[in-house]
């Protein structure tokens, strides 16, 4: 005890020796445990770049995605402005006022004929089958309950002579076919489904209307035995509220008998007139 006590007093600090040149330095205790830990690092180190790399592969596919939801919201946009520049364009078509210099479509019309009247003086050619052409006048009344219908009464006077008689007449001195004029009463309907616009000058457009007219009625002559039916077209220029020009032609269907031979004949007729407008 008195010598351990003596030596621990005196003796010097022990030195480690200093390593000896290519000797292997001497293991660590916990070297083993550092080996294990640096392992189970290495193991997660190996881990981590597979983990990054599907990271990577999820980042991709997510900016994928992205890039995916963008376009279809693009083209889902696109569609949608499309969509609605049709719709504006259609609404400036109705409303008479189209934008970019695209065609007009329905447009105000200058002139209305709605609850108006119409007093015609008309006057043309008349063609028929079994007598010789002649002449027509008259005049017309017409009233529009609407824009597109009216109802007419056309009253006309159109002389009759037989195309043969006079060398009939040469021949025998003999009157086979005596002339007569004729008296016209026909009570018509009145369609216009077309409303247009006629250029004249660079500065002169004049509205109007293409019509159609069906109708029927009674013409006073001793050749005609029945009714009178009547169908034909037409158009009508508006030169103002008041004052228009009017262009009719007319096929007149007449029973008639002419010398003993009774048919039914066509009588094409071609009127033209003035037209004052009141209402």
């Amino acid at each position: 005890m008195i010598a351990l006590a003596y030596g621990l007093a005196n003796g010097a600090s022990a030195l480690a020796a200093p390593p000896v040149a290519g000797s292997k330095p001497a293991d660590n205790p916990f070297d083993d445990h550092a080996g294990k830990g640096n392992d189970g690092d290495d193991d997660s180190d190996a881990a981590t770049p597979a983990e990054s790399s599907s990271g990577t592969g999820a980042s991709s596919a997510g900016a994928a995605a992205d890039e995916d939801a963008d376009q279809e919201s693009g083209d889902e946009g696109g569609q949608d402005e499309e969509s609605a520049e049709s719709a504006l364009h259609g609404l400036a078509c109705l409303e008479g006022d189209a934008t970019g210099g695209r065609r007009k479509g329905v447009q105000r019309r200058d002139f209305l004929k709605k609850h108006r009247f119409e007093l015609s003086g008309v006057g043309g050619f008349y063609a028929s089958d079994a007598l010789s052409s002649t002449y027509s006048y008259g005049g017309a009344v017409a009233f529009y309950p609407s824009e597109d219908f009216g109802v007419e009464l056309l009253v006309t006077r159109t002389p009759m002579q037989f195309r043969l008689e006079e060398p009939f007449t040469a021949f025998d001195q003999q009157t086979h076919f005596p002339a007569s004029v004729a008296w016209q009463g026909i009570f018509s309907l009145l369609w216009s489904p077309i409303h247009a616009k006629f250029k004249f000058t660079e500065n002169t457009i004049v509205h109007g209307d293409l019509f159609a007219i069906a109708g029927a009625g009674r013409t006073a002559d001793p050749t005609v035995l029945g009714l009178t039916w009547e169908a034909g077209v037409g158009a009508k220029l508006y030169f103002s509220k008041y004052v228009g020009f009017r262009l009719d032609l007319r096929d007149f269907l007449l029973p008639q008998e002419v010398l003993g031979r009774g048919r039914i004949t066509n009588n094409v007729t071609i009127l033209a007139g003035l037209s004052l407008w009141f209402g």
